[in-house]
């Protein structure tokens, strides 16, 4: 239990510095409310994405890649904070095929649990270059982020 309220307190920090910082509408600038509904992560991406907690405001999400595994291409509508909880080698790569630089720490002596905030993802695919799995958890916020 402990550790669950250490997790959520850091990921209230880390959304209310964000919302503070004024992050982009979305990765590539369009309008999330104009994506495919097709291609949200559950409904495209359902293989790698499973919903542990959901409610009008969050919905939590733990995402796992196989070694060797690239994902169905799939985006993320709202604005998240993303817990890594393992270094795993790997590639993302936007709707166009295009290399998006890496969130993910990398390193044996990176700092764990990392956690990085986003604005909503357009359109993407994570490939697991790595003979580990990655896992990550992330928290998407409905309406945005919380403000102070």
């Amino acid at each position: 239990m402990k550790t669950v309220k250490l997790l959520a307190s850091a990921l209230f920090l880390a959304a209310a510095q964000t919302q503070a910082q004024g992050l982009p509408i979305s990765t590539d600038g369009t309008d999330p409310r104009t994506w495919n509904p097709k291609q949200d992560a559950l409904v495209s991406g359902k293989k790698n994405h499973v919903v542990i907690f959901e409610d009008s405001e969050i919905r939590v999400l733990s995402v796992t890649v196989a070694p060797g595994e690239v994902e169905i291409p799939h985006h993320h509508q709202w604005p998240s904070v993303i817990v890594y909880d393992r270094p795993v080698k790997s590639e993302n790569r936007d709707g166009k095929g295009q290399l998006i630089p890496s969130k993910q720490p990398t390193g044996d002596k990176t700092e764990l649990p990392r956690i990085i905030r986003v604005p909503p993802e357009a359109l993407h695919s994570v490939a697991n270059l790595d003979t580990k799995p990655l896992h990550l958890t992330r928290v998407e916020f409905k309406n945005g982020f919380p403000k102070n």
